[in-house]
Order: structure tokens, then C-alpha cells, then sequence
């Protein structure tokens, strides 16, 4: 079938996107994603085997950032990419996020084809969905969910908050997990890179660097740790604001933040690790019940976890004894957890083996692809009979 992924970013370093249009191109599905253009990024890209196309938004640069001025810039996009998709012929269309559901559902309908919504989260839950915007997003989506072929979520949770929400069937469930690439081998990487002294054992965060994901609470919780480094790597705009953090913390040689790796790079930078940390806090449903692909990362890469104490989560962690789940507003509970893991070296053994051990089982993207490709495959077989 001829794909056509639709979502509101420029497109550049994200995974779950990138896994899916992999897996479908590999099937021999044709893809082409549409997506934003910025200036840093081209018109055209042709990554691994299929195709990006990306739409300049002219208002993006010209007007200001704000809620208002966001629908103008949203208005535009949705008419720019409906604009390029009405001459393009497609045989399915998959919207990223509710942004892009509208744009979906409208030429999908013009063209008579089946609609995948594909949510990555629970958009009107979620801390980025300006609480004055939230009637209108909730209005669309409870308007279009029950009106797509199949609607996907990233977890069980969530999908049973969007069935009872929006009175649907419970959305299929693909997990962002990482491709089997199961790394026993320690890196080196970010011993090169930085004066850690060869004592000290490498806590690692990974990830938007943002206020409400605990970053702060790292800071805090490695006053109560000895022989420790932590090395947090990632975008966003708080990035600065931590780094003045960390050293007005006096920890400026025990905390490092780092600009964003390239994705195909980051395993390397993770199995350099030796604990990975996501303190996420509890401001809001969406991170509640979220199941962060950064806990793949770091199981992938053998690393014991300590995460926040929150349902899916916890289910994955302690279940198969993986790590340990904390209070994510508790600094000292987490530096306590992290003491525990690394002052105990058969616990630690035990965790990492498990790590490896539930990745090559259950939690790969090989497992979750084929699910992908088998909801592909059902919808293919409906539509042509």
C-alpha cells in the first residue's frame, strides 16, 4: 500500500515515526511523511527507505509564539498539507497526534480511504495543551476517534481512559520500545568526553530536558550520593536554565548536560552508563500514566532503572525486577534507590541480567513492529473486499 504518515514537527529526530515508516517500507509499503519545514531541515529527505516531504508554514517565522497565534499557524498547515496531499493519491492515511487527526480525517474522506490515528499520548492531558485550548482539542477528538478505521495508543492505560472518554473500542497498543540491539559490551563514551573520575559510577538521563522531568530533582538528590556523576543528554528550553542550576548547586563537577546525540548514536552514550534515571513528575494524566521509551533505552543497554512510582511503569520495573520506582518529588528516597542498586553488586547483576534478559523477550520493536505491520495487513484486507 502507498502510506501517507502526516505529523506536526519537523521531523528530525523522532523515533517512534521513524521505527514505524521503517517497518511499513521494509513490509514493501510505499511511505512518504509530511511534515513541517523549518530552516534547518530540507524540502525533501529520503531517509533509510522511504520518503519525508516537508511543508513550509510562512507564519512559523512571522508571527509570535502565544495560543492564538499557534491556530493561525495550525490553519495554515492544515490547509497547506491538505493542499499537497488532494493531488498525491494514497491507499491509507496516519495521523501523528491529534494535530494531524483533522488533516487526516478530512482527506481520507475526500479520497474515500481508512484513517490510523496514531496517538502518542493524551494530547488534552498533557502539560504542552494550553488549558484554554482544551475544550477545543477535546470537542475534535471526541468528534473524530470514533470516526477513524483504527486508533492506536502507547499504552494500555491510556487507551482505556480514551475508550471510556470518547466511548470507542480500546485503541491497539504499540509501545515505543527499541529495536533488538541488545549492547553487553560497556562504551567508553562519556569517560572520554568528560573529567569523570574513574572511581565514580554514571547515572544517566536521557531526554527532553524540561523542569517538570525531574532534572532538578537530580541536582538535589546527588548532594546525598558519594562517588557519583551524572550526565544528563537532551533538547529543550530549559537546558540553560539547569546548567545555571548545577553550578549555583555547586555540583558543576558531578553534574554534566549535554547537548543532544543523534538518535543512532545515543545507544553507545547509554552503555557507557550505569543507572538510568527518569524521575517524572505527577503534573498532569499524560506523564501519570506514560511509559517512556527512555526505559527501553536504558534496558537495551543492560542498565538497572530508577524511575518514578507510576502505574505502567511500575508494572515493568518491578515485575521483572529490573530496578526500583521512587516518590519523584523525593530526592532523598532517589538517592537512596540509586545507593542500593550500586552498593550491591549481585542486586545490580541481577537487575542488569533481567534488563537484558525481558528486552530480547518482550519488550523489542521487532515484537511491537509486526503489530504495526498486522494492523496494516487487517486494514488492507477490509478495505479490499
Amino acid at each position: 500500500m502507498k502510506v501517507c504518515m502526516i505529523l506536526m514537527s519537523d521531523f528530525v529526530n523522532d523515533a517512534r515515526v521513524t521505527k514505524e515508516a521503517r517497518t511499513l517500507s521494509k513490509a514493501g509499503h510505499n511511505v512518504i511523511v509530511y511534515s513541517l519545514k523549518s530552516p534547518k531541515t530540507l524540502e525533501y529527505e529520503q531517509r533509510d527507505n522511504f520518503e519525508i516531504i516537508r511543508t513550509k508554514i510562512y507564519t512559523r517565522n512571522l508571527l509570535p509564539k502565544g495560543q492564538v497565534f499557534f491556530f493561525i499557524k495550525y490553519i495554515e498547515f492544515l490547509f497547506q498539507t491538505i493542499r499537497k496531499l488532494i493531488w498525491h493519491p494514497f491507499d491509507i492515511y496516519h495521523a501523528h497526534d491529534l494535530e494531524t487527526l483533522p488533516i487526516g480525517f478530512i482527506i481520507s474522506r475526500i479520497k474515500h480511504k481508512p484513517l490510523v490515528y496514531d496517538s502518542h499520548e493524551l494530547y488534552i492531558d498533557s502539560v504542552k495543551t494550553h488549558k484554554i485550548a482544551r475544550p477545543f482539542w477535546y470537542l475534535i477528538e471526541k468528534f473524530l476517534a470514533p470516526k477513524t478505521s483504527v486508533n492506536i495508543m502507547e499504552t494500555k492505560s491510556r487507551g482505556e481512559v480514551f475508550a471510556k472518554r470518547y466511548r470507542v473500542n480500546r485503541p491497539n497498543v504499540l509501545m515505543n520500545c527499541q529495536y533488538l540491539n541488545i549492547n553487553k559490551n560497556k562504551s567508553n563514551v562519556l569517560r572520554k568526553l568528560l573529567p569523570i573520575p574513574i572511581e565514580n559510577k554514571i547515572l544517566i538521563y536521557q531526554g527532553k530536558v524540561e523542569q517538570n522531568r525531574g532534572v532538578d530533582i537530580l541536582i538535589d538528590a546527588l548532594k546525598h550520593l558519594k562517588k557519583v556523576t551524572l550526565v544528563i543528554i537532551g533538547p529543550g528550553n530549559y537546558i540553560n536554565t539547569l546548567r545555571q542550576n548545577v553550578k549555583l548547586s555547586g555540583q558543576q563537577n558531578h553534574a554534566f548536560v549535554l547537548d543532544p546525540v543523534p538518535w543512532e548514536q545515543l545507544a553507545e552514550f547509554t552503555a557507557s552508563a550505569d543507572i538510568g534515571v527518569f524521575p517524572l513528575q505527577n503534573v498532569c494524566l499524560n506523564y501519570y500514566l506514560a511509559l517512556s521509551n527512555k526505559l527501553f533505552e536504558y534496558l537495551s543497554a543492560g542498565l538497572p532503572v530508577v524511575f518514578s512510582n507510576f502505574p505502567e511503569i511500575r508494572k515493568i520495573i518491578i515485575d521483572n525486577n529490573v530496578g526500583t520506582v521512587v516518590n519523584e518529588k523525593d530526592p532523598v528516597e532517589i538517592a537512596e534507590s540509586i545507593d542500593y542498586i550500586l552498593n550491591n553488586p549481585k542486586v545490580y547483576k541481577e537487575m542488569s541480567n533481567n534488563a537484558i534478559r525481558i528486552v530480547k523477550e518482550k519488550y523489542n520493536w521487532e515484537i511491537e513492529g509486526q503489530k504495526l505491520l498486522n494492523i496494516y495487513d487487517k486494514i488492507s484486507s477490509i478495505h479490499n473486499n
